[in-house]
């Protein structure tokens, strides 16, 4: 049965009055040193540069400055958590590590992605970074240990410099310009050919790609051997990281819905080939070209080679259980408050489930969702909710519980969606 308009006009009243709450402005997002880190960016960008011959010196220098660009960008932009609880927290991991390796920690610099990734990663010029969703995963505190010491593993065997200056070095060899050369040259299948060359080189890359996260894992457990951690938990990192891909989720969006009481049609719980929302890619090669090596053979090297030389130490060294806890519920709500900012309400709705399902008696997290709701019927009542329900992507997983949203939210019309909006006010205004 359709809403009434009365309940319609209730809702926009609403609306209007209670509106979205404002996000306050504080430094929780602002980098204090930029100019600094600038200087340093530059200066280590002209040490690399130096051994190279003028050719590769300017091409290098376009693909850093790019880099470096993007990474300032994201730094103006709030992209990054500077709070003063979970930075100070994590930093002081990365810089006990530094620490015990005497390494010198003027060469690296630390950041906090908000994004809901679950992956750390860095760059030739010694910036490591921990995404958010990384944290939602993690147990203990050594676990990320060993996670930052393969970072800086790569750091220290200068990956990321040695994979850019290789391809240039590729791109520009006579033997690779003679083939492009000759395919182009040729009457028919060129574009195919060419497709075919660029594959190849995409392969290789990502072979060599393995066989540095393998050096990255063997070096980052001799750092790790350094520090006061206990190697006996570190192995089950990949199990976790396994899991996070899979998508384990903490409810169903099915089941979200009916513990409101909300009778939605199941057909729109079923997966469809067409969507308006998200992209409907296939995965083809990405699973065959995925850039570690899998995390079953990797965590029997690391269990091997904590079993055979036992590594005594401490889950936690600079923090402890609870600290952890507080960090791991921090980044559940800000990596759902930062897609919001990024105006993805498709899946900053999908986070704010998720954890309602952890946090059942959070009234932050149920007014939230309340907001949002609202908001997602004002952008459907002005035809634009593809605005804000527009990131691509892309799944073959049936069970995938963002995907479900997705599909919820495209097939809705306005009167369900404001129907069941009406329903969870009243099920949660007290």
């Amino acid at each position: 049965m359709y809403i009434s308009l009365l309940k319609r006009a209730f809702l926009f009243a609403l609306f209007a009055l209670f509106g979205l709450c404002a996000t306050a402005q504080s430094n929780t997002y602002l980098y204090t040193n930029i100019e600094g880190y600038q200087a340093f960016l530059a200066q280590t960008a002209l040490e690399n540069t130096s051994g190279l011959n003028k050719k590769l010196q300017k091409q290098y220098s376009k693909i850093i400055e790019e880099k470096n660009s993007a990474l300032i960008k994201q730094l103006n932009e709030k992209g990054f958590l500077f709070d003063t609880q979970a930075y100070p927290y994590l930093n002081s991991i990365l810089n006990n590590i530094l620490e015990k390796n005497s390494l010198d920690k003027s060469r690296y610099h630390f950041f906090i992605d908000r994004s809901a990734e679950v992956n750390a990663y860095s760059y030739e010029d010694g910036t490591v970074i921990c995404d958010l969703g990384l944290l939602g995963i993690i147990e203990n505190e050594d676990q990320l240990a060993m996670v930052f010491c393969h970072e800086l593993g790569h750091c220290l065997l200068q990956h990321c410099n040695k994979a850019i200056v290789a391809q240039l070095e590729k791109l520009n060899s006579p033997e690779f310009l003679a083939r492009v050369k000759a395919i182009k040259k040729q009457r028919y299948g060129v574009n195919t050919q060419l497709e075919g060359l660029l594959m190849a080189d995409v392969f290789d890359r990502r072979r060599h790609s393995r066989s540095q996260e393998r050096a990255a894992d063997s070096l980052g457990m001799i750092l790790f051997r350094n520090t006061g951690y206990s190697g006996k938990n570190v192995a089950r990192l990949f199990d976790l990281l396994d899991s996070a891909e899979n998508k384990t989720t903490a409810c169903t969006i099915k089941e979200f819905f009916d513990q409101e009481k909300m009778d939605l049609d199941t057909g729109w719980f079923k997966p469809v080939k067409q969507m308006r929302f998200g992209g409907n890619e296939k995965k083809g090669t990405a699973d065959s070209l995925k850039t570690h090596p899998d995390c079953a053979s990797r965590k029997a090297i690391m269990l091997a080679s904590f079993n055979d030389n036992p590594k005594p130490g401490a889950e936690f060294v600079t923090g402890n259980i609870s600290r952890l806890s507080a960090i791991k519920r921090i980044a559940l709500f800000d990596e759902a408050a930062y897609s919001k900012e990024k105006d993805n309400y498709g899946f900053y709705l999908y986070r704010l489930i998720e954890n309602d399902a952890i946090f059942p008696s959070d009234n932050n997290i149920k007014t939230a969702i309340f907001e949002t709701l609202v908001s997602l019927c004002k952008y459907q009542r002005s035809h634009i909710l593809y605005t804000v329900v527009n990131s691509p992507y892309a799944t073959d997983d049936d069970k995938d519980e963002y995907a479900k949203l997705l599909q919820l939210l495209d097939r809705i019309s306005l009167d369900k969606l404001i129907r069941i909006t009406y329903i969870y006010y009243n099920n949660n205004k007290a």
